[in-house]
């Protein structure tokens, strides 16, 4: 049901009390898995189960209500004892859970159900109310709706019966999903960071005028030729929008329905009301299709269309609407029931379903022409670009052009059902891409891309040899770059959005048809469409472990806090003496205008006021801070069932303890934190946790043991992933990093075990000695710490052979302000993170000794490292003979360094802003962004984590030597 017509308040209570309604059932029901004959347990989960069913009745929420309805009969019939708790209907209630999560996540972010499939799930309850339940493999999170799960629900549905008796033909119309539809997310090709963003907001643009026109053609049952034109134009440059970024299911739906809407235009079909209900379904589908598009990723979770354009077909081939009446639901319903209809049409468009086993695949010939002409065209495009990169490879524009060249390529075959290719493709244009964003010398680059280009022509040229009537014209090199050498200046032809006519126009035509594009060279056992073929391979080029963390984290955190109504009113106060405050500054500004008082007693007053307006800013920033804190057990609540469900998985016994769920964070910090603690649990289960075997050998107790753990840190808050399995030894990293290339076997020596541990965030490495289909890939690890950089947080490892690791996040309390301590270096102002400094100093010079080429002090018994500052940021160093150096002794988790300094200033409150994507690029070593002062001047913000990392990689390379002072 569409939440348009609900009151939005309603439907936000909803929301958030569904979600605690959720996050109440599943901790318990793994509770209840460990004690089955718990009655207080399974009471506890009745309730929330009997009030999810009751709120979304009232909502009209059929699809959640029927289903909570469902698991609340089983929930009843265990609290009475008529069944009993076992493995197969924990796994039952709690793949109902994942669905109803999924159907509530929906509803919030797209206004529908969704398409998840609840048929199957409510089918296995009922089995199991009449006790005949079989055991099962643990449920997965239902996120997308299973094609062997489809067709079960599509049977009680006879489409076609209760029509009125038609002609024999219209009777027999069926359609049913695709029983070959692959819902794994995929990537989707686009140029450009705003790309994406840019196809996102104008397709809602399209949306909204498909929806205006098709309802003012309702209303006009004459037939306005000017609504149907602009209804073609809306679909058709959508289609083209789509082909660019090879968003598949969209190119398709919107080709069938402008081809309907062509025949409506030259008058072949008449303009209905049928019409209309059908079009505005398919509009309704469209929409659906573009909330599935992840903008941060780049990926899309995609939806079967097959049904709608079995229909769209139907009506196009017909030209009569009655036939296809009752198939699909009108209104927004489509969206949801799109995917859920019943059989499939004896009268649809050839489709690779309907191909005997053996034959081969017939080529449309005006798409093969289109390809040939495409790739002809950027074959010379690349020549061009080669010999004029070859005269000065320092052209961008020339560059960018070889890139969408190649990007264009890589979308035609792709198109043509030549996935080995199109993978090929992918990779030159990923080489391409990432030369141009990298700081090296493109001209380094042009040998090897000459070799891709050859290697690319002869895969495709000997596929295009397989096509019926079909061949590549052979090229001039020296000739044909002359004679278009105008070439590169058109190429950005795929970025424009109807794109019509230019060169990569086969790309918007790639999923025209999306079925009779597998090439006659593929064995015939597998006549897919090539949609369906991508994307098994896109899936298996990015690693299985993706998937399962990308489906976890994909709903959004909500936008809304819950706060307590006392904080509220504290917050209208406050509110209310800045005002009083802001009017007595007003009275003072005229007190001095018009002379009515000295200045001296001004001057005193506006100190009085100033000294109010900071105690009123100073209480204002701690009542919002306070606001915006939320407990971290909103994101702890999700790790019991991940852990019981990679427990299972991996076949290992693993208990969560969970400690600190009430410690607060900024809620923008909690809203970040989920990902990278997924990831961390993950490795600890997989690879940190030995097997049960393997732990009784060593003398352990066959459970393994994850500790998630939050607390606060002085005016931080740590969280905390330790787990006593294996370990890590220091040794085996240090081989590992300089097998694969790393680092050096002179770095690797040089490193302590610290830093040894800490290359387990390098890009690439990993350790273990398997692949699973849950971790070890050796991606993820420099993710996480990214991430927490990002966050302005720090990680610190710590691991013991045979007994566990462990790895602490440190995250500041909010994102926004911070203590910082100003000092002043090279004649420019730094701010140094307060949390991060453990304490100011003077040193006397005659104190430093030297110890590995590193300038050492001994502070009350402790031996500190001492490096200038000036020297790390690369900055001119002040010459002056000094006899006592300023110092800032900074601390790094346990480790702790001296800083020189030219001056110590204040400790001051800051603003921290971000450095911008511009300088974000440069990579800059140190900084973790910047504030602006009172005066208008920027202050860069230092990294303490970094400038220590900075420090030992200075020292390694040469003695050490702080400017007119250390000797």
């Amino acid at each position: 049901m569409s939440q348009d017509f609900l009151d939005s308040e309603i439907l936000s209570d909803f929301f958030i009390e569904a979600k605690e309604h959720l996050e109440t059932i599943e901790p318990n029901l793994l509770e209840l898995e460990k004690a089955p004959d718990n009655l207080g347990l399974l009471n506890e989960i009745f309730r929330p189960m009997h009030s999810l069913k009751g709120a979304s009745g009232f909502l009209g929420l059929n699809k959640i209500n029927g289903l909570a309805h469902k698991a609340e009969n089983i929930l009843d019939e265990l609290r009475q004892g008529s069944m009993r708790v076992t493995g197969a209907i924990m796994d039952l209630i709690l793949s109902a859970t994942d669905a109803l999560r999924t159907m509530v996540d929906n509803l919030e972010t797209s206004g529908v159900e969704g398409d998840v499939d609840t048929a199957p799930i409510i089918a296995r309850i009922e089995a199991a109310l009449v006790g005949e339940l079989p055991e099962s493999p643990a449920a997965e999170a239902v996120t997308a709706p299973a094609p062997e799960a489809v067709a079960p629900a599509a049977e009680p549905e006879p489409a076609a019966a209760p029509q009125p008796a038609g002609d024999a033909d219209m009777a027999a119309f069926h359609p049913q999903p695709d029983p070959d539809f692959d819902p794994t997310p995929y990537a989707l090709t686009t140029v450009g960071e705003g790309h994406l963003a840019d196809f996102l907001e104008e397709a809602q643009e399209i949306v909204e005028n498909l929806n205006r026109c098709l309802l003012a053609m309702e209303g006009d049952p004459g037939g306005n030729d000017e609504l149907i034109n602009d209804t073609f134009r809306y679909f058709h440059n959508l289609k083209g929008n789509s082909g660019i970024i090879g968003f598949k299911e969209l190119n398709s739906l919107t080709h069938e329905a402008e081809t309907l809407l062509n025949k409506v235009r030259k008058g072949e079909i008449a303009s209905s009301q049928g019409l209309i209900d059908l079009l505005l379904a398919a509009v309704d589908l469209i929409e659906a299709l573009v909330t599935r598009v992840d903008v941060e990723t780049g990926r899309v979770e995609p939806l079967d269309t097959s049904v709608m354009a079995q229909v769209l077909q139907k009506v196009t081939e017909d030209g009569n609407v009655d036939g296809v009446a009752g198939v699909v639901p009108v209104g927004r319903q489509a969206a949801e029931a799109a995917p859920e209809p019943a059989a499939k049409p004896a009268s649809a468009v050839v489709t690779p379903a309907l191909e005997p086993a053996g034959s081969d695949v017939e080529y449309d010939p005006e798409d093969v022409a289109l390809f040939v002409q495409t790739i002809e065209q950027q074959f010379e495009a690349a020549l061009v670009a080669f010999k004029l990169l070859r005269e000065d490879s320092a052209q961008k524009d020339i560059v960018d052009g070889l890139f969408r060249t190649f990007q264009t390529i890589q979308n035609s075959t792709g198109y043509m059902g030549f996935d080995e290719i199109k993978e090929y493709a992918g990779r030159t244009v990923g080489l391409v891409d990432q030369a141009r964003n990298s700081d090296m010398d493109f001209g380094l680059m042009l040998d090897i891309l000459e070799q891709e280009y050859a290697i690319l022509r002869d895969m495709i040229t000997a596929a295009i040899e397989k096509l019926p009537g079909a061949s590549l014209s052979e090229p001039a090199p020296e000739a044909k770059p002359k004679a278009s050498a105008p070439a590169p200046a058109p190429e950005p032809a795929p970025a424009p959005r109807a794109a019509p006519e230019p060169a990569p126009a086969p790309a918007p035509r790639a999923a025209t048809r999306p079925a009779p594009v597998k090439p006659a060279a593929k064995p015939a056992a597998k006549p897919a469409p090539a949609a369906r073929t991508t994307m098994p391979t896109t899936a298996a080029r990015n690693g299985g472990s993706q998937a399962p963390a990308q489906a976890q984290a994909k709903p959004k955190a909500s936008s809304t806090i819950r706060v307590d109504h006392h904080k509220l009113d504290h917050l209208m106060n406050v509110i209310g003496e800045l005002i009083i405050n802001r009017n007595r500054y007003a009275m003072l500004a005229r007190a001095l205008e018009e002379g009515q008082e000295d200045v001296h007693v001004v001057a005193q007053q506006l100190t009085e006021t100033t000294y109010a307006m900071a105690r009123i800013s100073d209480d204002l920033q701690d009542t919002i801070m306070k606001v915006r804190m939320v407990p971290v057990q909103t994101v702890f609540s999700r790790f019991p069932r991940l852990v019981r469900d990679l427990s299972r998985k991996s076949g290992k016994q693993v208990e969560l303890i969970m400690e600190g769920e009430e410690t607060e964070f900024d809620k923008s910090v909690v809203e970040e934190i989920g990902d990278p603690l997924v990831h961390l649990v993950r490795n600890a289960v997989d690879h940190g946790l030995e097997d049960e075997e393997t732990r009784i050998a060593q003398g352990k107790k066959p459970k393994g043991h994850v500790w998630l753990r939050a607390y606060h840190k002085g005016n931080s808050v740590a969280i905390e992933v330790e787990d006593d399995g294996r370990g890590m030894d220091p040794e085996k990293l240090r081989q590992v990093a300089v097998r694969k290339g790393i680092v050096s076997q002179e770095e690797a020596n040089a490193m302590d075990d610290r830093e040894a541990l800490d290359l387990i965030f390098a890009p690439g490495f990993s350790s273990a000695e398997k692949v699973t289909d849950i971790s070890g890939r050796g991606v993820g690890m420099d993710v996480v710490k990214t991430n927490i950089k990002n966050l302005k947080g720090s990680v610190n490892t710590q691991s013991e052979v045979g007994k566990g690791s462990k790895l602490t996040l440190t995250l500041p309390l909010t994102l926004a302000i911070i203590d910082a301590l100003m000092v002043q270096v090279g004649g420019d102002t730094f701010a140094i993170p307060l949390d991060a400094v453990s304490e100011t100093t003077k040193i006397e010079v005659e104190k430093l000794s030297d110890i590995n080429n590193r300038k050492a002090v001994t502070l009350r018994g402790e031996v500190l490292g001492i490096v200038e500052l000036a020297e790390l940021l690369d900055m001119p160093q002040s010459m002056d003979e000094r006899t006592v150096l300023p110092m800032v002794v900074i601390q790094d988790n346990d480790r702790r360094l001296g800083l020189v300094v030219d001056r110590l200033l204040e400790r001051q409150e800051i603003v921290i802003k971000p450095l911008g994507q511009y300088l974000n690029n440069f990579n800059l070593k140190g900084l973790s962004g910047a504030t602006i002062m009172g005066d208008g001047s920027v202050v860069l913000i230092l990294d303490p984590h970094e400038i220590y990392s900075l420090s030992t990689q200075l020292g390694r390379k040469e003695p050490l030597v702080v400017a007119g002072a250390i000797k």
